[in-house]
């Protein structure tokens, strides 16, 4: 008899679509995501902290980047124009 009423209840549950993905907002008090970003390094057995170098981000800059009129960001008034 139990078990007639757990298939019941298991066979009229709703699907939920949308919900795949576990965010904050729908998980239990505590629960820390994160963005995706790995540590840059590891704990030693003593405690210390040490930086491992295949971790740390390394960023390529174009040659000539001093040399050219680009500026890193837009401008609020836009001059010239039509």
């Amino acid at each position: 008899m139990v078990f007639a009423t757990a298939a019941v209840a298991f066979a009229r549950r709703a699907r939920r679509v949308g919900f795949n993905t576990l965010t904050t907002k729908m998980a239990k008090k505590g629960f820390y995501k994160g963005k995706g970003a790995i540590n840059p390094g590891e704990r030693t057995r003593v405690g210390a902290y040490k930086l491992v170098p295949w971790k740390r981000p390394d960023y390529i800059v174009p040659s000539g980047l001093a040399t050219t009129s680009l500026r890193p960001y837009v401008e609020r008034v836009v001059g010239g124009g039509k």
